[in-house]
This record gives structure tokens, sequence and C-alpha cells, in this order.
């Protein structure tokens, strides 16, 4: 899935065929051979310049939003040439251009919903096949029979667009009452009977007093705007972000007073309304001549249920008022964390270098309603993430941990679905080994999440706060899960907590030298949830918690564990909270997250290490178990090298008792003639002792440099030595048939 799009916003760009007058420049007196000053010249050298711009920057437009007045006071022309520039120097297929009607695009006092109020706008723009917005009177029912004439949506689905008619009613005439109906149009020759001059002066006035200028959408067109937003294709995965292109305002985009009947939407509020119920995320522009970037919360009734939009009002260029002529709008980070970047292009001028604007940055995903938000209040205050969506919360928390939370306190808040218990979660953005995939990666979490939650094992010297030492031997003889499934089991409890931190083992008089686990403390509640069952909610406390790596993989041991409660009790898992009072988005670890895989084996799987001996002394691979070794031992020497490749103060997690113990295997298996076996052992046991000899070192960079060029060398033998004995086309031949050796 594609993570950005840029468009082109232009609007109120008041062009014609004849030219619409734009002076600049200070001509106090007229000079043979200079031309008058338009506007249709200095937007032709605009969209020049910003097509060199974009090919410059080697940047491609996904779309141009187009948000009405063409034309300049109706005057014919306007629409052909917006039109032609865009093709012609941007090169934007028509089916990716979105345009809507302005109030100076409509004929005065042509019935609202008629062939005639649309004429132009439908012989260029429609006709040309550009996504056009449902158009009362002309457009037939449903809207959704043609849903590709009304809305744009990419090819991922990660972004809609949806054009909307605010002038249906711009410069209709009023209803007069009678009787002045009646005498209305005999008034100027009743007035001024012999003088026709005259008279047609007071019809045209007497004219525009019952003509307005009013914005309204329909309620037709708000009907097909929400089916055709009901009908659109979504995304495979994250939500989609929806975006409405009109002519008018929503809000008054600056403190300039417009003092008119109908300056403001007449049916606002149910234009909002829809806005809200459809989920838009983004509003587009123009009419006001200002640009302005603004949130608009929208609150469904009297409820606190907020929605909140983002509404970009676009500019255009008039003399001394030049800097945002038109803007880009680029979306980045879709679909979890969505951001707007809007940069103001101004009005160049010839011969002189182009200016760069400032760009304006707006992040649409700071706050938002259920299922996924993300609070953010005063500068150092904590910061809240939550959400139903695991992949739009892991990438929300991630990005918030490396900006607005950054070594402050972030909180999430996942409220998972029901699953079926056999999964755990994981990120689909998550990296793991070799990109497994399915079962595979699934079977790789699992295996790490229980090594987290063993309560014994032969590494503990190592790492004396193994989670599931600590939950289930606390002290070497308390078993805070069972307390905790006995206080739980009757009625609820704020005693059902278990505590990671050991004061008595983790705590040094003067703090230093300290190892404990971030990981400090849970608190498990029950709760009523849904249909009268019982759900067991998971708060759980880290003294440092880093983001990319060890968030998500915190989350499935809490789902874990909270599995383990409920089907001992009958309940089902319920939400998960995370408190991190120090957020980080640096990893500590490398893939393996904290302890090397062929360590690992000694507790979990340790006939992987007499399969991965037997099938380096022997060169042979036998069955899809040994092969499965083998790939592992592959996996493990690239998180070694990985482990040399970069000092990280806050430790890095080595290789010694697996390694010794696969040395150990194979000298006792090792064949006889076979001069390469020894020296395989002796590597496997010279890169262990050299890992012991850093780990128990300051861990200083010192001791980086001095330990991280002899490990590499040995790993680098080590690999050669497998790649040698194990090629990679003896494990493709492996699987099936033979068995484990």
């Amino acid at each position: 899935m594609a993570d950005r799009a840029t468009f082109l916003h232009i609007t109120d760009a008041h062009v014609s065929a004849s030219g619409a007058p734009f002076e600049r420049d200070d001509r106090k007196v007229d000079v043979g051979g200079l031309l008058a000053a338009t506007r249709e010249g200095p937007l032709e050298l605009l969209f020049r310049r910003l097509a060199e711009r974009l090919t410059r920057d080697s940047r491609t437009l996904d779309g141009v939003f187009f948000s009405g007045d063409a034309q300049s006071k109706g005057a014919a022309g306007g629409h052909e040439l917006v039109l032609k520039l865009i093709a012609e120097h941007l090169g934007v297929a028509s089916d990716h251009i979105v345009s809507v009607p302005g109030n100076h695009d409509v004929p005065r006092d042509a019935d609202p919903g008629t062939a005639e109020r649309y004429e132009d706008f439908v012989r260029v723009w429609s006709a040309a096949g550009c996504v056009v917005p449902w158009l009362d009177g002309i457009d037939g029912w449903p809207a959704i029979a043609e849903p590709g004439r009304h809305r744009l949506v990419a090819a991922d689905r990660s972004w809609a667009v949806f054009p909307i008619n605010t002038s249906n009613w711009s410069h209709v005439s009023s209803v007069l009452p009678e009787p002045l109906r009646s005498h209305w149009n005999t008034i100027p020759e009743t007035l001024e009977p012999g003088d026709a001059t005259v008279a047609a002066q007071l019809r045209s006035q007497l004219q525009a007093l019952a003509r307005y200028d009013m914005a309204r959408v329909s309620e037709h067109q708000l009907e097909a705007l929400r089916a055709l937003v009901a009908s659109t294709p979504q995304p495979d995965r994250g939500r989609q972000l929806r975006i409405a292109v009109m002519h008018h305002h929503l809000r008054s985009p600056s403190l300039r007073e417009e003092l008119k009947p109908f300056a403001d939407m007449s049916n606002l509020e149910q234009v909002r309304a829809f806005l809200r119920g459809s989920g838009i995320g983004l509003v587009i522009h123009g009419h006001k001549h200002e640009h302005a970037t603004y949130f608009d919360h929208i609150y469904a009734g009297d409820a606190d249920d907020m929605h909140r939009v983002l509404v970009i009002s676009g500019a255009t260029f008039e003399v001394g008022r030049e800097t945002d002529a038109v803007r880009l709008i680029t979306l980045d980070g879709l679909p979890h964390t969505p951001e707007v970047k809007i940069e103001a292009i101004p009005l160049p001028r010839s011969g002189a270098e182009d200016l760069r604007p400032a760009p304006t940055i707006r992040r649409l995903w700071t706050t938002g309603v259920r299922p996924a938000e993300t609070v953010l209040v005063s500068p150092g205050a904590p910061v809240i993430v939550e959400g139903t969506d695991l992949d739009e919360v892991y990438a929300r928390a991630l990005a918030i941990a490396g900006t607005n939370a950054k070594r402050g306190i972030l909180i999430v808040h996942l409220d998972l679905p029901d699953d079926d218990g056999k999964t755990l979660p994981l990120p689909s953005a998550y990296a793991v080994p070799d990109d497994l995939q399915g079962d595979e990666r699934q079977a790789w979490l699992r295996e790490l999440v229980e090594w987290w939650q063993l309560d014994r094992s032969q590494l503990e010297p190592r790492i004396p706060y193994l989670h599931g030492a600590r939950l289930r031997r606390y002290g070497g003889k308390i078993d805070q899960i069972a307390r905790i499934i006995a206080l739980l089991r009757t009625k609820p409890s704020t005693r059902a907590i278990a505590v990671l931190v050991d004061p008595f083992r983790d705590f040094a008089p003067n703090g230093a030298g300290e190892e404990f686990a971030s990981f400090c403390l849970i608190e498990f509640r029950r709760r009523d949830a849904d249909a009268g069952r019982i759900a067991v909610d998971a708060i759980a406390f880290y003294r440092a918690q880093e983001f990319e790596r060890w968030w998500p993989i915190n989350i499935a041991e809490l789902r874990f564990l909270q599995r383990e409660i409920c089907e001992e009790l009958g309940y089902r898992p319920g939400r998960i909270t995370t408190i991190a009072a120090d957020a980080r988005t640096i990893s500590r670890s490398p893939t393996q997250v904290a302890m090397p895989i062929v360590d690992r084996w000694l507790d979990q799987a340790p006939e992987r290490l007499h399969l991965l001996a037997d099938a380096l002394v022997h060169k042979a691979v036998r069955g899809d178990a040994q092969a499965s070794a083998v790939r592992e031992w592959r996996r493990s020497l690239a998180e070694l090298r990985t482990a040399t490749n970069g000092f990280n103060s806050d430790g890095i997690p080595v290789a010694i008792e697996g390694l010794l113990t696969l040395a150990a295997y194979i000298e006792a298996t090792a064949t006889v003639g076979d001069a390469e076996l020894p020296i395989l052992a002796r590597n496997l046991g010279d890169l262990a002792r050299v890992n012991e000899t850093f780990e128990h070192s300051t861990r200083s960079r010192a001791a980086f440099n001095r330990w991280s060029p002899v490990a590499q060398s040995l790993v680098t033998a080590l690999e050669r030595m497998t790649d040698t004995r194990l090629p990679d086309d003896r494990l493709k031949a492996a699987g099936g048939g033979e068995g484990a050796a």
C-alpha cells in the first residue's frame, strides 16, 4: 500500500478567453508594445514552473483538485483555459481531475437544477471525463449507478475524493410576494416613462436587489453523496482517508467580514452532519480567496462524540496577494498515521527564481473518534493512543514515541476484538526473520513469548529477571499468576497485581550497575463485558519501553497471560493497556528480541542443537526438522552479525551457552579424517568466549570496539563453513521423506 499521495489544488482562477485584467505593476503611462496585463499569462507561467519543479524533484501528481470559479463573472472561456493548462503542463489524466462549479461559473438568474445553469461546466469538465459532483437536474438517480464520474479512489483504496456542488443556488432571484411581484417588471417604466436608459439601469438594480448569491447543498445531492461514500471500496487494511472538494467555505477562513445575505452556507449544519456521518477527514474549498488551514470539530447532537475534519481554504492570486496562487497537498503516512503537508506555490515573476514558503503540516490522527484515537495535551504531559486495530495503534504509537512522547510518558490502550485464541497478536508491519509469513510467523512469535514466560531457564544466571520466573517463582516460591486467578475467581479485586522487580535481588545501594526488567508491574482487572460475559483486562507498567521492536512483543506476551488466566476462569481476554514512563523508538535488541535463537534452544528445543550438529558433521540434511534447525542456525548467525554492527548504550544480547553446547556436540560426533570439524568447534567456542568477555565487561563503546572486529571475523568464518558444508540446495532437497535424524 502506497503511503504517500500528492495533489495540486487550484481555485478561483477567474480567467477568460478575452483576458481578465491583472495589473501587478504600477504603470503610470501607456507605452507602445506593452500589452495590457491579464491573469492568464502569469497563471500559465506558474504551470510551466510547477511542471519543471515536479520533474526536478521526481514527484508526480496523483490528482488535481479544482474547487471552482474558473470564469471571471461568467465570462466565456475560463473552464477551457484551466483544463488546458492542467492537461498541457501537468499531464494528469482527466479521470484524475476533480472539478466543481463555483458561483462565478453559473449564469445569473438561471434556475437551480437546470441544464442552462451547468451548460458550460458540463461541456468542458464532464465531457472531458473529469470527476465532477452529482448535479441537480442533470444527473440521474441513484448516483452510484455511475460512481466513477462522481468520485476518485486510489488504486489501493487508501484515499477517496468526493466532489460536492455548493453553487446550485448561486445568483438566483428570490420569489417576491404579491402584489409586489405583479408590478416588479413595470416599476422602471413607471418611474422613468420617457427615459429608456435610466429605466434599464433601474431594472438592473432592481434585479440585483432580488438576486442572492446563495450557497447550499441540496437534500438530493447529500443523499447521493451518502450512497457514493457507502458504496466506495475499502482498503484491505487500515482506514480510508476521505476527502471532500467544494467551492464554498464551511466557516469563514479569516477575520475579514463579508456583509451580504447568504454569506455562509444556508444548510451548513446539515452539510457538517454529512461530513461527520460519512467519515470525511479532509475538506478542500475556495471562494473566499483566503489561505487557511484549521480543524472543524463536529459533534453528534448533544453528545460528546466528536469528529474532526481538517479544512484547507485555498487562496488565489490578486494584486499584492500572490504568495499562494495554487498549492501542493501531500498526504503522508497512509493509512495509519496520515498527515497533510500544504505547500503554497507563489505566482512567479519572469526570470526570477521561485520562492518556496515553509509548508504547513497538520496531523490528521492527533485526535478523533474511536475506534482509534490519539489524545495530545500540554507539552510534557502523558500522551494516550487508543484503538481496536492493532496495525493502526502500532503505527501511531511508534510515531508518537518518536515525536510528542519521546522520552516521556506514553499510554497505549488496545481493545482487541475477540479471536479464536489460536494466534497471538502481531502487527503486520512488524519485521520478523526472513520475512516469515502465516504459520511460520506465528510459530516464531509463540516460541519467543513462551520463552519469556518460562518459570525456569538454563539462561537465568544471565537474565535473572526473566518474566516468567518472576511471575511464577517470585522470590523462588510465589506463583503470582495462580494468586491472581484465585483473586479473580469470585469477584473483582484491585489486588490482582503481580510485580517483576525484586528490590532484594535487583537494587544496589547506590544504584550503580543495576540491571532489571523494563517490565515492572501488571494488574489484571475483572470487568463485566457484553452479553453478560466477564472480561479480564491487563494494565502493565514499564519503566522504559521501546516501541518498534519491543512493544508488539509485550502485547503478545500480555495476551498470552490474559488467555492463561481466562482459560482457567472461563472468562475472555479483554483490553490491554501499557504505560511507558520512558517511550523510545531505538531498539536495544536485534531481531530475536533480547536472547539469541541458539541460546533459547537450550530451554525450548535442545534437540535442534543435536540435529544441527549432526547436519554439520555429516554434511547432510535429512527431513524437515533438520532443515528447519539449519535455517534457524543461519538466522542466528545473521543475528549475531547484526549485533556486531553498531554500538548500543543499552547493551547487546550475545550468544554464549548455545554456541558452547553446539561445539561440544560437534566434538563428540566428529568423524575421523574431517580436518574442518575441529576448526568449526574451535570457532564456536572462541565466539562464545569473546561474547562472554564482552558481556561481563563495562559494555562501553571502547569495550564494543575491542569485541566487535573479533566477533565479526568469527561469525564470518562460521557463515563460510556453514555454506561450504551445507549449501542451500541441500536444504531445498531435504524436505519430506526421511524424517528427522
